[in-house]
């Protein structure tokens, strides 16, 4: 197997332009095997601002004696040689090396983990480093800090790699084909996958190179005119549609064990009157307010009315899964209404 190498940094900030290194981690591995490790604390050549110490745990006095980032590139370069280099949002560490030596690491393999486990665990919740390391389990002793977040990701990519081995061969067949044009940070990784799974079986009609695979393969969607807006957008009543909240209207009918609450019509109607009248809104709720359904009902009612769409975005996606999955369906079924829902990832 080709040996790997795990690359973090640590900076003064996010602009590779303007902020400075200030810790640099990687670990050489082959499998499961930790092969060496290297790390070195880097001189910012400027103070290192109150939060990232906070973040990092990392003091002006702490690197105070510590080498500029030009002394140590050598010896970095040295460590990872001809290797494939790994990274969490890798481009992000590779921009701030390069901003130092421009042509660093051009030969070498790239691999980014966050670019894998969003083809390869489209579900997580998180994509970040620590959100990752522990869904999957994989120990991050000190988080922001370059060697052990080096080793967070080497463990994270060793768990994606098991997720690989069990891909439907025909699937990880397809992915090559279709990254075969472009460059991202998981051709080489998939490429690798299939190598080692070579002694399967492979039909032709698997390794051909038109276009025909299985991830859009089976998918029905059901015939649909395209939408045609109103041209002048009919508004809402209020009142009309915070009724369908009231005792003896279509949720209390729906729902069994339906509990109205005055300030999930209150918010219900300030969306209503938002859409309508074409202006912004905030609104802030407590927990147990009905948020969901409060900007669901109208929204569908618009989009219905208006012969439009309306889009939703959230910010997890959990609440992502809650809606397409239970409140919309509730929805849908309470007010009988012809409403089309999907998700847009």
């Amino acid at each position: 197997m080709t040996s790997l190498v795990a690359l973090d940094i640590e900076t003064t900030g996010l602009d590779p332009q303007k902020d400075a290194i200030i810790e640099i981690g990687a670990v050489r591995f082959n499998g499961r095997r930790v092969e060496n490790e290297w790390q070195s604390l880097i001189h910012p050549g400027r103070p290192i601002p109150p939060f990232i110490t906070q973040l990092t745990g990392i003091t002006d006095q702490m690197v105070l004696k510590a080498p500029p980032i030009r002394e140590v590139l050598g010896d970095l370069a040295k460590f990872i040689g001809a290797s494939p280099i790994l990274g969490h949002n890798i481009g992000f560490d590779l921009a701030f090396l390069n901003r130092q030596k421009k042509d660093l690491f051009l030969a070498n393999e790239i691999l980014d983990t966050y670019e894998l486990a969003a083809v390869l665990l489209p579900n997580a919740s998180r994509y970040n480093l620590g959100a990752l390391a522990a869904a999957m389990g994989v120990p991050l002793p000190a988080r922001h800090r370059a060697l052990d977040d080096a080793h967070a990701t080497r463990g994270i990519f060793l768990e994606l790699q098991e997720e690989a081995l069990h891909l439907p061969l025909k699937l990880l067949a397809e992915i090559i084909r279709l990254s075969d044009p472009i460059s991202w940070g998981g051709y080489w990784f998939f490429r690798q996958i299939l190598r080692a799974r070579s002694k399967e079986l492979v039909s032709a009609a698997q390794v051909r190179h038109t276009y025909s695979g299985p991830i859009f393969e089976g998918r029905y969607t059901p015939p649909a005119m395209p939408l045609q807006p109103l041209a002048k957008p009919v508004p809402l009543e209020p009142e009309v549609v915070a009724s369908i909240l009231e005792y003896g209207g279509a949720f209390s009918q729906y729902f069994s064990d339906y509990e109205y609450r005055p300030q999930q019509v209150e918010m219900l109607k300030a969306v209503t009157e938002a859409i309508s009248q074409g202006r912004h809104l905030l609104v802030e709720a407590g927990t147990g307010t009905g948020k969901s359904m409060a900007y669901l009902i109208p929204s569908a009612l618009w989009a219905i009315q208006n012969n439009t769409r309306v889009v939703i975005s959230t910010n997890t996606i959990n609440l992502q899964d809650q809606l397409i999955n239970k409140d919309i369906p509730d929805l849908r079924h309470a007010l009988g209404i012809d409403l089309r829902a999907t998700v847009l990832k």
